[in-house]
């Protein structure tokens, strides 16, 4: 029996899995698994206050004010919100900083973002490690609710 010449075949590209996905007809890549550490809360805050500072912005016009909010929202959220006036939004500035209140998964995250109008939860959301994490939902407090 013959073995092939494996010198003659090329190498897959770094981080493909060698799968094609049936839907996109696109290679399947490796994704790093996020985890819960120090980096990870840090940055669930950090765009947590960053989405909420650029969400209470009722003065705004419609247009710059959705420029500022859609690159921090996800394609669902995105949609949710894309019909938003943003004269509706009580709150016009952070009070404080946000806090972490759920981290049970390491792809979702729940911030307390303290306003002018009570403080807001952030549902946020990432796809791995590597990616950013965005605004699935922005919950107002009871009183404003």
């Amino acid at each position: 029996m013959l073995l092939p010449d494996l010198d003659q075949f090329s190498p897959p590209p770094s981080g493909v899995l060698g799968e094609v996905d049936e839907d996109t007809g696109q290679l399947i890549e490796a994704q790093a698994v996020p985890t819960w550490d120090e980096p990870s809360r840090a940055e669930a805050v950090a765009a947590a206050e960053t989405a909420m500072a650029a969400f209470a912005r009722p003065d705004l016009e419609d247009v710059a004010w959705w420029d500022g909010v859609e690159p921090l929202l996800s394609a669902e959220a995105a949609r949710s919100y894309a019909y938003v006036d943003p004269a509706s939004i009580p709150a016009t500035g952070l009070t404080g900083a946000g806090t972490l209140v759920e981290q049970t998964s390491a792809y979702v995250a729940g911030v307390q973002v303290p306003t002018d109008a009570g403080t807001y939860l952030l549902i946020l959301s990432r796809t791995d490690a590597a990616a950013p994490w965005l605004v699935e939902r922005f919950d107002p407090p009871a009183e404003v609710g």
